[in-house]
Formats: C-alpha cells, sequence, structure tokens
C-alpha cells in the first residue's frame, strides 16, 4: 500500500495524472492487485481508471436485481465474453466465470461470504478448488493459478465493472499467479523439499509467495518436474507433456531448484543432511529445515508369478504409458484391488473396448469407504459396463511363463490376462528417514502444524503425513491430492514460522464410466449409519455419514455443488444434525440454501 501511495499520490488530491501512472494503475486493475487497499484509495483509482484506454466501463445491470447471497453470469457485449458477478452482504465482485484448475463453470459452483472472519470466495463444484473473491487467490483446493478479478463500483444504482478492452471481445480472461520473491544469494538458508509431486510445488510456491528468497531445492526420483498425478488412472496415454503443473522456465525464473532421476538414500534428521544418489553420483545437502513429502510406494502383491511381465502397478507416466500400449479392443485385463486408482483404471480400460475384469477383497466395490448401500449401485454399473466384479476374492498365484496369461484365485477359479495391474493401496515412502519415529504404517507422526513431534525443523505432507484431526484429534492419513497440496502449502507458512494448524476438511473426487464422485469429511469408522438421499439406482444420490447426532461426512454422485457446498458448511460448523435428516426437515436444497443465507449476513 505504501508503494501504491507513493506512486499515485493516493494520500493527497490529484488534480492531473501523468500517463504512466494511469497506465500502471490499469495494468494493476487487470489482474485485481488493488483489493487490500482501503475504500478511499479504491475510490481514487476508480476515478483514475476512467483514463485508461484499454479498460472500459461495462454497466452489469441494476443492483437491486443481484440477489445478495447468489451470483450470475453477465454478458459483457452481445458477441462477447461474459463476467461472473457475485453479491454477499450487499458487496459485489466481478470474477472470470471459469475455474483456474480445469475451466469448470464457476457459476456451478458455490459462492460464499467469508465464514469466521474468513475472506469471500468461490468454489469450483468438481474438486473444491476455491478462490478469494477481492483477490483471486487460490484459498484452497488443487489449481495452482488464481482467477482474474476486476473493480466494481455502484453507482446511481447500476453496477459497473472495469474490464480490459480484449477481455469483451475475446471472452478469454487470464489466469493469475500470486507475487513471488525471487532467489536471492546472500540468503543462505537452505530449505529441502523430498519430492516431486502436488505437496512439494505447493510448498515451493507458498515459500516463494510469502517472501522467503533462500535456497529451495526440490529432489525428486522422478525425471519429469512436478505433474498432476492424478489424470494418470483416467488418461492412460496423456503425454506427460501435457500434465505438468508448471513448466521449466517457471522454475528457473523464481530460482527453485529441481533435482530430477535423484534419490534420496538417507534423511539424517540430526545431522540435518539429506544424503542423495543420482546421475552424478553420490551427494550430500545440509538444510536448514525440510519437508518430507515423497508420496506413497504402491504396494505389491507377493503371490507366486508376481514379478513376470505385463504385471504393473500405476505411479508414473512411464507405468501409464506402458499399460495405454496394451489396452486394445478385446484385450483381456485384470485390475486387482477395488480402490478408486483400480476402479478408475477399469473405468479407462473399459472405454478403451477392454475386457476388463475387477478382482477385490470387498463384497461390492468402496465397500469400506461409502458402505455397502453405494458399493451396490457401483456394482450395478459396472455389470452395465460388461466389467465383471469378482468380489470377496483374493490371488492365488500369477500364470505364464515370462508373461502373465492367467490369475487364478483362492477358489481356483482361473482368469484369462494379457496385463495385470494391481492397485491395492500405497504404503509411505519414508524407509531412508533415521531419527525418527514413525507409525505403524510407516507415516511421520506431526502436530497441527505438520511439525514432527521429535524434530522441530521437519515437516511431512501427503502420504507420508500422519496428521492429528481437527475436530477428533485422532491421528490420520489422507491419500487424496487436494489434502496433499494442501499440506505442501500450510507446512511451508510453518517452516517460515507463521503457526497455521492444518483444519482443511479433506475432499476428494473421482470419475468412473462417466459417472461423478464427491466426497468430503471424515467417515467414522463404522458405516452402519448411512443416510441416503435420492435415486441409488440411477445414479444419482447423496450419502450420510453419521457418528452419533452428527454428520462427518457426505458422499455425492452427480449432485453437485452439494458436495462444496457440504464442505464449506463444516468448515464453519453450521452442518444440520443427523435429527434434522431423519425428521425430513433437512435436504440438499436446504443445505445450499442454508449456506447462501449465511452469505446475506
Amino acid at each position: 500500500l505504501s508503494y501504491w501511495s507513493s506512486r499515485l499520490n493516493i494520500s493527497r488530491p490529484v488534480n492531473r495524472v501523468p500517463a504512466w501512472q494511469a497506465q500502471e494503475t490499469c495494468q494493476s486493475l487487470r489482474y485485481g492487485s488493488l483489493a487490500i487497499f482501503g475504500a478511499a484509495a479504491i475510490s481514487e483509482l476508480f476515478r483514475r481508471t476512467a483514463q485508461c484506454s484499454s479498460l472500459k466501463r461495462v454497466a452489469l445491470g441494476k443492483a437491486e436485481d443481484f440477489e445478495d447471497g447468489a451470483m450470475r453470469e453477465v454478458p459483457l457485449a452481445e458477441d462477447g465474453g461474459v463476467i461472473l458477478l457475485h453479491r454477499h452482504a450487499g458487496e459485489f465482485f466481478a470474477t472470470s466465470p471459469s475455474c483456474a484448475h480445469y475451466g469448470a463453470p464457476l457459476k456451478k459452483g458455490v459462492s460464499a461470504a467469508g465464514g469466521r472472519g474468513g475472506a469471500p470466495t468461490i468454489t469450483c463444484p468438481l474438486h473444491d478448488a476455491t478462490f478469494d473473491l477481492r483477490t483471486g487467490q487460490v484459498v484452497r483446493g488443487p489449481s495452482v493459478d488464481g482467477i482474474t478479478t476486476y473493480q466494481v463500483e455502484v453507482k446511481d444504482g447500476m453496477v459497473y465493472a472495469y474490464v480490459p478492452q480484449d477481455i469483451i471481445g475475446t471472452g478469454k480472461h487470464p489466469k493469475v499467479r500470486k507475487e513471488m520473491a525471487k532467489r536471492n544469494s546472500r540468503d543462505s538458508r537452505v530449505y529441502a523439499l523430498l519430492g516431486g509431486g502436488a505437496a512439494s510445488l505447493a510448498a515451493a510456491e507458498t515459500l516463494r509467495q510469502e517472501g522467503f528468497t533462500g535456497r529451495i531445492v526440490m529432489i525428486t526420483q522422478e525425471q519429469h518436474l512436478p505433474y498432476d498425478r492424478v489424470q494418470l488412472s483416467k488418461a492412460l496415454d496423456k503425454p506427460v507433456d501435457k500434465l505438468l503443473l508448471r513448466p521449466e522456465s517457471f522454475f528457473e525464473e523464481f530460482g527453485i531448484e529441481v533435482l530430477r532421476g535423484t534419490a534420496v538414500t538417507k534423511l539424517d534428521t540430526k545431522g540435518q543432511v539429506v544424503h542423495i544418489e543420482g546421475a552424478k553420483g553420490k551427494d550430500e545437502l545440509k538444510y536448514d529445515k525440510v519437508l518430507v513429502a515423497t508420496g506413497g510406494t504402491p504396494r505389491k502383491l507377493f503371490a507366486p508369478g508376481s514379478d513376470m511381465k505385463n504385471i504393473f502397478t500405476l505411479r508414473t507416466p512411464e507405468d501409464a504409458a506402458e499399460i495405454a500400449k496394451l489396452a486394445r479392443k478385446g484385450q483381456k485385463m485384470i485390475v486387482v484391488g477395488g480402490s478408486f486408482i483400480g476402479m478408475e483404471v477399469a473405468s479407462s480400460l473399459s472405454k478403451k473396448g477392454c475386457d476388463v475384469s475387477v478382482i477385490a477383497m470387498e463384497t461390492v466395490p468402496f465397500e469400506r469407504v461409502l458402505g455397502k448401500k453405494v458399493g451396490a449401485s457401483f456394482a450395478r454399473k459396472l455389470q452395465k459396463e460388461g466389467v465383471e466384479w469378482f468380489g470377496s476374492s483374493q490371488v492365488r498365484l500369477f500364470r505364464g511363463n515370462e508373461r502373465v496369461n492367467g490369475v487364478e484365485l483362492e477358489d481356483g477359479e482361473v482368469l484369462p490376462a494379457d496385463a495385470v495391474i494391481v492397485g491395492a493401496g500405497v504404503l509411505p515412502n519414508t524407509r531412508f528417514v533415521e531419527g525418527l519415529s514413525l507409525d505403524k504404517n510407516g507415516a511421520i507422526i506431526v502436530n497441527p502444524l505438520l511439525q514432527a513431534e521429535a524434530c522441530e525443523n521437519l515437516y511431512a505432507a501427503g502420504d507420508v503425513c500422519a496428521y492429528p484431526a481437527m475436530r477428533t484429534g485422532q491421528r490420520v492419513r489422507i491419500e487424496h491430492w487436494d489434502v496433499a497440496t494442501q499440506q505442501g502449502r500450510v507446512a511451508a507458512k510453518n517452516m517460515l514460522g507463521k503457526f497455521q494448524p492444518f483444519i482443511t476438511t479433506p475432499f476428494f473426487w473421482s470419475g468412473l464410466f462417466g459417472e461423478n464422485l464427491r466426497f468430503v469429511g471424515h467417515a467414522p469408522d463404522a458405516l452402519d449409519r448411512v443416510i441416503i438421499e435420492g435415486d441409488v439406482s440411477s445414479m444419482k444420490f447423496i450419502s450420510y455419514y453419521t457418528e452419533d447426532d452428527e454428520i462427518r461426512a457426505v458422499a455425492t454422485v452427480n449432485r453437485d455443488p452439494v458436495a462444496v457446498a457440504c464442505a464449506e458448511l463444516m468448515r464453519r460448523g453450521q452442518m444440520p444434525r443427523v435429527s434434522e435428516l431423519m425428521l425430513g426437515t433437512v435436504n440438499a436444497e436446504v443445505l445450499l440454501q442454508r449456506l447462501q443465507d449465511l452469505s446475506k449476513a
């Protein structure tokens, strides 16, 4: 603010504005970067914006026509683009209409006033990507970029937005990246990020966004820059260059070192040294603080014949490419494991015309996670899609010579196979950690700041992190992309001494045979009190997972944006009681309305 005050002389009246000042103001307004100013400052900048030739004041409609607590797409021109206008507690906000993650229309999501002192937000209906309506910056969720915000004013009962001319004509709204510091060679601090996934990338960006100018060294065993791993099971043959979350130039610009093809052989937590081995041989890195975000190692089946060719796990683009080569019409593909990854792979293979069979220990898909009722609906879906489900089954052995050609089950049945994909979950990749106790699964035990209990300069995020759940304090480990991303952001802030606890409500999504599944919250251990709203047989329903009189989690199938609305209500502590569901006084429409009413307050 002091910078802009001095450059634009906001603190005193100005009768004439030099062209260069008007141009700088104009450029700032394009990306909504002035939203942190006070009302007087913004008012002055509005006045000066009239001098910007590249900005146009667009009338959006009468203020009284926009409902409080809601949003609406408004056309900018007859043949041009649109803008998304939000109203909360009488205040208007204008944003780009599409999510910066995958481009989903934000009008189908949830626009909410800031709860518990937070900023007003817009949340994508698909993946819980949430953006600040004032700045456009990412609040939580998987998006690495923010959305564009535009300055709004209300005059004589009319709502106006200041929008660049090119956007009015093309309708193409730019994505926004938060301002980031760069490497300063005089800053001798070294922060090591172990792993090259979502958590490490989020941590690296957050460190720079928070002003850290020391060395950031990301170490990954893979040959690629951070990429969107969740796409692998959904699009097996998608090239890795289409999956990258940031280009190489990004890491170069902000001084983020990425050591690719480099394994961490030992993490000496007492000596604060990372021992690594790559193409250039062995080396050591002395660090000040370290984030362990090395993800998980796919579980393997130790059945006879498991080392034969054409038996795969899926973790990397190379794994996906190998599976895709064999995924031809008529090929017999066996998926072992009824996990979300396994089921997504089955869906992808089925779309390619393969004959797909799924072997799982559960009686129906997702039984341990979503319960029998929901699982039965997916079992019917599998049958409709021609995918065979072998429930309550285990693999006895794999048949074949060098290549697998069959899978024998414990009951003696033999399934012919051209290839097998094992999707039996992952184990935390922490075997290299020394001087630190782990939990029974091999995860790093952390406090609410994601800081290791026995080592104050070590933090963990993602699949390797066992953290205390906000509601119960029980240690949990969540293998979700969204959770890993947010944990990377929170861990980075705490590495800088921000003391921000991780309180994010877990959110998960999946696409299976054309059906959209969302899951939010922490399901109780016992899934015997599940309340279903909607028609399970038509794959359009909501499943409430309850304990005592509390809704602990919600799963939806083809009912967007109910899941993201429930996520917001959970964060605010405003979810209804189970008794309200049982009495029939609350349903999905009531939940959406309840959130809108909170936004009017």
